[in-house]
């Protein structure tokens, strides 16, 4: 087993890439799954990867959490309401990911019914019951929850966690809307409210509001 500090996992669209932009300001060789390079590999120090929530040897992008062990596990979150849109747009629409999804949370596939509701409404119902059973996949593996809207509030907490300083200069100027979206995406981005879940959903949409309420949100 090969050692590293740090592994930020949880839902994709939920901030990775901009986690792995914070931590490498901090100084930690921090990267992010994705195939740009530096990124798509581990970094020295740790990776930012939503696909390491679970322990899969064949992950679309990045490297397999097989084979390491962090120091420090966190399982970032982001509202439901944003990320769940994000999700049936971008990450439900690259079939290798949706794959990898439903063979690691069977729970999230569609059923035979599903597939009689029109195109959105059964993306969103999938990228509803992934925000669910994937956060409940990372939380598990975690140490600790942390919202990425509060990330940079938590650094000096963690810093210590992690045993390494915080250069409080590196990280004043970080951008906050660093995210892949803009390179896979064309189309405007879609939004969602409660009722839309509940419409989809009853149940589940409740279900996803406790858990976003035990996340703080």
């Amino acid at each position: 087993m090969e050692r590293r500090k740090l592994l930020v996992t949880g839902c994709g669209r939920s901030g990775t890439a901009y986690a792995a932009v914070v931590w490498r300001a901090v100084g930690l060789d921090v990267r992010h799954e994705m195939p740009v390079p530096p990124h798509g590999t581990m970094g020295k120090d740790g990776i930012a990867s939503w696909y390491m929530a679970v322990d899969d040897p064949h992950p679309p992008y990045g490297p397999s959490a097989r084979g390491y062990v962090f120091d420090v596990v966190i399982h970032q979150v982001r509202h439901p309401l944003l990320v769940i849109p994000s999700v049936a747009q971008f990450i439900l629409n690259n079939p290798e990911s949706r794959t990898y999804i439903e063979r690691n949370a069977p729970a999230t596939r569609l059923g035979f019914r599903d597939v009689f509701r029109r195109r959105r409404d059964r993306l969103l119902l999938q990228a509803m019951r992934y925000w669910f059973h994937w956060n409940s996949l990372a939380a598990a593996k975690a140490q600790e929850t942390v919202q990425v809207e509060r990330l940079i509030p938590s650094l000096p907490r963690l810093c210590e966690r992690l045993g390494v300083p915080l250069p409080s200069e590196s990280i004043a100027g970080i951008a906050t809307d660093i995210n892949a979206r803009s390179n896979y995406v064309d189309e405007a981005p879609w939004s969602v409210d409660w009722s839309d879940l509940e419409r989809l959903d009853d149940r589940l949409s409740r279900d996803v509001a406790a858990l976003a309420t035990s996340y703080g949100y």
